[in-house]
C-alpha cells in the first residue's frame, strides 16, 4: 500500500511538471494580443487605414470571424500567418478581451454631398441588418459607422467577388444597390459611414 501510495505521488509529481503554469500560459496570451495589436492597435482601434478597428466587437462575431479565416471564409495573406497557431482557448480569451475595449470611430475625410446619398442608401438596403447605420453590434455584425473607408471599400469588394463567406442575402443587397446607383452608389454608402465620426 504505501508503495502505491508512492507510485500516484510520483505520477502526479510527473503529470504536474508537464503542464504549462498558468503564468505562462497568461505571457503567451498578452503576447498574442500584442502581435495582433500591431496592425489593431493595443486596444483594438486601429491606426491603418486598410486594416479593420475590432474594438467592441461582440465574442461571437469575433469567433465567427477567426473560424473564417482559420477555414478560409475570408482571404487574407496578412492575417493568415497569425490566425491559424490560435487555439479556441486563444480565441476564446482575445474575444473577451475585444469585446469589452471602446470602438472610437476613425476621423477621416468623407464628401457630405455623397455622404448624404450614401444614407438614404443605407437606409434602402443595408438598414435592416446593419440597425443604426452600423452602430449596434448586438446582432454580431461588425461597425461600419466610423470604420475606416478603404478596409470597408476592400471588404465589399471580396463580398462580390464571392471571396468571403457570407449570407446570400448580403450579397443579393450589394448587387440590387450597385445596379441601382453603380459603384459609386457603393462608394456613396462608404462616405456616410465615413462621416459618422
Amino acid at each position: 500500500m504505501e508503495n502505491f501510495k508512492w507510485l500516484n505521488t510520483s505520477i502526479l509529481i510527473t503529470v504536474l511538471g508537464t503542464i504549462t503554469p498558468l503564468s505562462a500560459i497568461a505571457e503567451d496570451i498578452e503576447s498574442v494580443k500584442a502581435k495582433c495589436g500591431m496592425c489593431h492597435g493595443p486596444d483594438g482601434n486601429s491606426p491603418n487605414s486598410s486594416i479593420p478597428s475590432i474594438a467592441g466587437m461582440t465574442k461571437e462575431f469575433f469567433a465567427h470571424t477567426m473560424d473564417a479565416y482559420q477555414n478560409n471564409g475570408r482571404p487574407s495573406d496578412l492575417m493568415k500567418p497569425y490566425v491559424h497557431y490560435l487555439s479556441q482557448e486563444d480565441i476564446s480569451q482575445l474575444a473577451e478581451f475585444y469585446a469589452k475595449q471602446t470602438f472610437k470611430p476613425v476621423k477621416q475625410e468623407y464628401d457630405p454631398a455623397r455622404a448624404k446619398k450614401g444614407e438614404a442608401l443605407h437606409n434602402k438596403y443595408c438598414e435592416k441588418c446593419h440597425e443604426n447605420a452600423g452602430k449596434i453590434t448586438e446582432n454580431n455584425f461588425g461597425f461600419l459607422a466610423g470604420q475606416w473607408m478603404p478596409y470597408l471599400r476592400q471588404s465589399i469588394q471580396d463580398y462580390l467577388d464571392k471571396k468571403r463567406r457570407v449570407n446570400p442575402m448580403m450579397i443579393t443587397k450589394l448587387e440590387k444597390l450597385q445596379q441601382e446607383a453603380g459603384k459609386d452608389g457603393l462608394d456613396d454608402v462608404l462616405h456616410y459611414y465615413a462621416s459618422l465620426q
